[in-house]
């Protein structure tokens, strides 16, 4: 009798145990196949009409560039290549390289009629001997290439993050200066505008 006691306490803590690493093992799945990281930041001036300058900032070094860009909207592609899912629970996450900044117009004759620039971000071959061996390399499951897109805003910082698919884009208004209280004007006008 006290050894069938022992045997089923024994039980219940090895399937506990059990439980919560399974729980541990969902979660860390979980965050790791849903992992982003911001890759560059900007925000954008108007010089005219549909004629915008864009403080880019890429990269770890924070590689910072300005760019005169056409339409109204701002497009950022990149070189991608998935992982397997089982290598980003591994620990490994996708590779990217951000290759071209461009402006765009919303209305299809604009874009084919009006003035556009487009400028090239890649720096380096880092990427080019990966693709050259992803072909024989078991991790990788797919090379293609990513691009987001969104309304170019005043007073708006974009962010741009590599997910574990793709590259996506989330914005949020400029931050005001360091040390800058708004005023009753400034409240006024929030409250006006419904920010």
């Amino acid at each position: 009798m006290f050894r069938l006691v022992r045997v089923s306490l024994l039980l219940v803590v090895v399937l506990s145990v059990a439980l919560v690493a399974a729980m541990g093992l969902t979660i860390l799945t979980y965050v790791r196949l849903t992992a982003e990281e911001p890759i560059a930041k900007m925000y954008f001036e108007p010089l005219e009409d549909n004629l915008f300058e864009a403080h880019l900032a890429a990269g770890e070094g924070g590689d910072v560039g300005i760019f005169e860009i056409y339409g109204d909207q701002w497009r950022i592609d990149a070189e991608f290549i998935k992982l397997k899912p089982w290598a980003n629970v591994m620990g490994m996450d996708a590779r990217y390289k951000l290759v071209r900044f461009e402006g765009r117009y919303r209305d299809i004759n604009d874009e084919n009629t009006k003035p556009k620039m487009a400028y090239d971000l890649g720096q380096g071959d880092a990427l080019d001997l990966m693709n050259y061996l992803a072909e024989w390399n078991f991790l990788v499951d797919a090379e293609y290439g990513s691009s987001t897109f969104t309304d170019i805003k005043q007073d708006t910082l974009y962010t741009v993050y590599r997910t574990q698919s793709g590259i996506i884009v989330r914005f949020e208004p400029m931050p005001d200066p360091i040390g800058y209280e708004p005023t009753m004007m400034d409240d006024i006008r929030a409250w006006v505008s419904g920010n």
